[in-house]
């Protein structure tokens, strides 16, 4: 697991304080760190060995060492000594080539964080819920609403029988008609969207497994799901429109799409090619079809 330290800035609006002390540490000294064992680096933060530990599985770690050759990995890179690129806000007096160059490379070390966050096994274990699964409800509003929109169309075309609906209501209605046998895809940012979390609540009765792509740290969606897949925290910048969260939840989603293409792509590839030629307009016999 590569971005250590990456990760310790993610998650550390959600630390304890006795957790915080140590990533603060982690991330001041982290050259000296790697030399240093759990009960050193505690007593160096002011903190408690067992706060450590906490510390380490609360960021996807199985122990401190697991951290440590992570932090070691990333401060002994031949990229160590890189860096990162920071970006001011877009103001009124930034021109065209400002804006382009901020959104572009805001978008692109954004994208680099999923790699960070995103947790292998989680992915993996969802992948094989959603096909398995009866039906899948997808469920988001808003700019959310938007790549549910986009992973239903994905599904589809995977021959998977995905539900989405832009009406709020309508999913909250859909979630209460599932069961074991189905899945509901949560998506919502920062976890607290009203109508979502409503969807996931109706299916957590029924026994439904929530899968929520949210950002990483503790919210109330992520409470309520069985698996997460986790974005990056990059909204701050922008919060007056989902800009950044989108494109991350985008790139999830492909990533999924992707990892069940690749387990199911014999039998795929027909539904595929079938789709693709039931709403083509490109054949001879479509032309003359959508000329009468």
């Amino acid at each position: 697991m590569e971005g250590c330290l990456y990760r310790i800035k993610q998650f550390s609006v959600n630390l304890s304080p006795s957790e915080r002390k140590i990533a603060d540490y982690l991330v001041t000294h982290p050259a000296q760190s790697v030399h240093m064992g759990v009960s050193e680096i505690a007593r160096n933060s002011n903190s408690s060995p067992a706060a450590v530990v906490r510390l380490a599985n609360r960021l996807g770690y199985k122990g401190y060492t697991e951290l440590r050759l992570s932090l070691a990995k990333e401060v002994f890179s031949t990229d160590s000594g890189k860096e990162t690129s920071v970006f001011h806000d877009i103001t009124a007096t930034s021109n065209v080539e400002d804006i382009v160059r901020i959104m572009i490379g805001l978008a692109g070390e954004s994208i680099t964080g999923i790699e960070s966050v995103l947790n292998r096994e989680e992915l993996e274990t969802a992948v094989q819920i959603i096909h398995g699964a009866r039906h899948v409800l997808l469920s988001g509003v808003g700019a959310s609403g938007v790549v549910a929109t986009d992973f239903q169309q994905k599904l589809a075309r995977l021959g998977l029988l995905a539900i989405h609906t832009s009406d709020p209501d309508m999913q909250i209605v859909q979630s209460c008609a599932l069961d074991e046998h189905d899945v509901v895809i949560a998506i919502s940012y920062s976890g607290e969207s009203e109508a979502v979390l409503r969807v996931a609540k109706e299916a957590r009765k029924n026994g439904t497994p929530i899968i929520a792509i949210t950002r990483v740290g503790e919210n109330s969606l992520g409470k309520l799901a069985d698996r997460i897949l986790a974005v990056p925290n990059s909204e701050s910048l922008f919060r007056q429109g989902a800009t950044l969260s989108r494109i991350n939840q985008l790139l999830v989603v492909d990533i999924i799409y992707a990892t069940i293409l690749s387990r199911i792509q014999e039998q795929a590839s027909g539904i595929i090619t079938r789709t693709w030629e039931a709403v083509s307009h490109v054949s001879g016999k479509d032309t003359s079809r959508s000329k009468n």
